[in-house]
């Protein structure tokens, strides 16, 4: 674009800053969340111990439908899943499941439910069985972006956190289960190795009075000590110990270089509860982690949060998912339909932070129009592309009140926007429309 002059005036966004500092009435910036949401979340739950198919398929047509269930209404959000190949116990999972799993798998990736790759299980024990898992993917044209660690399968990749997985192999070219050269080439760039956190919500500003949101008055003694542990994490961050970069830098993602050299972005999931961790991400103790007061400390920081579960671990009740679960996704419902929490899939609100931090764009300000241009993302650890528009969905500008808005990308004009009212901060904006999912089994 050329220098613009007389009553024009070029301005290039500074996107280190424009995401987090407040602006001026008539200046165009970045919105940190898609309009009108205040906050993101994404439940992330581990396949383990789903037991068949009929299950799996109550859950997430309970969480991703509006339809007559088991359980009641569904809840018509977007809240994908994980699955894994190989079950040494014959639970849900692909190879080793019956033929009506597969089916399901490979139709709720194509729709974008099916979002994490839980490890290839703990019954893959050599390449080969990964070469058959990466054929069947590429056969089914499916894309999967999102890799999460499965306690017990040498598959996993990185070894921070080796002594609660056991061995983890899969990034380790020495290793006979090596595969990362393979699983990265085929599309894996985000990775859960094992990094936790019990604050709700992971935002720029990141304080230590985030710890009180860990103390409970209902559990003083239980709480305090998971208050402890989270310092802990935060003070051996602080001083060097990568296990715990991410929580103390308050940051959802970061880059990680794996053992062979390569590089995936690993993130931090959320996950409190004042009997522990392995309570907390359960179905069970789900009702405890996304309770109101996490969602309204996950709003006061404009946070996003990737919340640690498995939604299959219902052990002892009679139904799917817990009754005081049902109450609390019913409470997360609420919050996204009166536009306060932005809730979708792991991969879709991954992508779109990292787009979001990405972005490199500029505005022209005439007298009557601002002309907005998306040049590229540019990913220091990806490399760079011009985005999609479907890659741009939910990118939010703020812009000046009663002024025409042009957005292009790479020239191409966006011919659908959505204008949007002013919303808390008493500023308009204009949207590129998120885009929603369709369930496949309604």
């Amino acid at each position: 674009m050329n220098a613009p002059s007389g009553n024009m005036a070029n301005r290039s966004s500074s996107r280190a800053n424009l995401a987090t500092r407040p602006h001026a009435e008539g200046e165009v910036s970045l919105r940190r969340m898609p309009y009108p949401y205040q906050a993101a979340l994404a439940i992330c739950s581990d396949i383990d111990e789903t037991q068949n198919t009929e299950e799996f398929l109550e859950i997430q047509q309970f969480l991703n439908t509006k339809k007559t269930t088991a359980l009641g209404v569904g809840l018509g959000l977007e809240i994908g899943n994980s699955f894994y190949f190989y079950d040494d116990q014959r639970h849900f999972s692909f190879f080793t499941h019956e033929e009506k799993a597969r089916q399901v798998i490979i139709d709720l990736m194509h729709a974008g439910y099916m979002d994490c790759l839980h490890s290839y299980g703990d019954a893959a024990l050599n390449r080969d069985h990964i070469a058959r898992s990466l054929e069947m993917l590429h056969q089914a044209d499916c894309h999967l972006d999102v890799w999460v660690n499965h306690y017990g399968a040498q598959s996993n990749i990185g070894n921070k956190f080796e002594y609660f997985f056991g061995s983890c192999l899969g990034d380790d070219p020495a290793a006979d289960l090596y595969h990362a050269d393979e699983t990265l080439a085929y599309g894996i760039r985000f990775a859960w190795v094992g990094a936790t956190t019990r604050i709700s919500g992971q935002a720029p500003h990141h304080s230590s009075a985030a710890l009180a949101s860990v103390y409970d008055s209902r559990y003083p003694v239980r709480s305090s000590l998971r208050a402890l542990l989270e310092l802990r994490k935060n003070m051996l961050g602080r001083f060097g110990d990568e296990r715990y970069h991410l929580q103390w830098r308050g940051e959802l993602f970061q880059p990680l270089q794996l053992r062979d050299g390569q590089w995936v972005y690993e993130f931090v999931r959320y996950c409190n509860h004042p009997f522990g961790i392995d309570y907390g991400a359960s179905a069970w103790g789900l009702a405890y982690a996304i309770a109101p007061r996490a969602l309204a400390y996950l709003k006061r920081r404009q946070g996003d949060m990737i919340v640690y579960t498995h939604l299959g671990k219902n052990l002892g009740c009679p139904v799917a998912i817990p009754p005081e679960t049902q109450a609390a996704l019913r409470n997360v419902e609420r919050e996204y339909r009166s536009g306060k929490i932005y809730v979708t899939t792991t991969s879709r609100l991954l992508n779109y932070r990292r787009n979001h931090r990405c972005l490199d764009w500029s505005y022209v300000e005439h007298e009557d129009e601002v002309s907005i241009t998306i040049r590229a993302i540019r990913d220091t650890l990806l490399g760079q592309w011009v985005p999609t528009l479907p890659q741009l969905q939910g990118i939010t500008f703020y812009v000046p009140p009663r002024r025409q808005i042009r957005i292009d990308i790479a020239g191409e004009p966006v011919s659908t926007l959505s204008r949007n009212p002013a919303d808390e901060t008493g500023r308009e904006s204009v949207m590129i429309p998120l885009q929603p999912l369709s369930f496949p089994y309604e």
